[in-house]
């Protein structure tokens, strides 16, 4: 039996969209949040700890570079005033050599002092010393 006839349809309708699933992004967002400041916290002072040791190590290297370099120049400097090097450059560096009575010392005071000329000996005189 085929009645015919109104049939009913709905088509003009729409169908509410599902909105649960905001709620579901929002929380799986704070989950990815929090996640991430626990993260932040335990791995930034992980970060400063290393990023410190580099710079430790990069200021270790730089004081072992100076070091060598001091030494180096302080080598330099003694082989420079050795008084063999000085005294073999006498005539280029116009120096003139020094005698002991040239030679004085700072007392505590600060006084320079020159030593004393010690007096010469007396030669003989070969006309007085004649046999008699």
């Amino acid at each position: 039996m085929n009645v015919g006839g109104y049939r009913p349809s709905n088509t003009w309708l729409r169908r509410q969209l599902d909105t649960s699933w905001h709620r579901w992004v929002a929380i799986c967002f704070a989950g990815a949040a929090a996640v991430s400041v626990v993260m932040a916290a335990f791995i930034a002072p992980r970060q400063a700890t290393v990023r410190m040791q580099y710079e430790i190590a990069q200021l270790t290297r730089s004081v072992d570079h100076l070091e060598g370099e001091r030494r180096r120049l302080l080598l330099e400097r003694e082989a420079l005033t050795s008084p063999a090097a000085l005294a073999a450059q006498l005539d280029t560096l116009d120096l003139a050599p020094v005698g002991p009575d040239q030679v004085g010392h700072l007392t505590p005071a600060g006084e320079l002092v020159f030593p004393q000329p010690s007096p010469t000996p007396a030669r003989p005189n070969p006309a007085r010393s004649k046999p008699r």
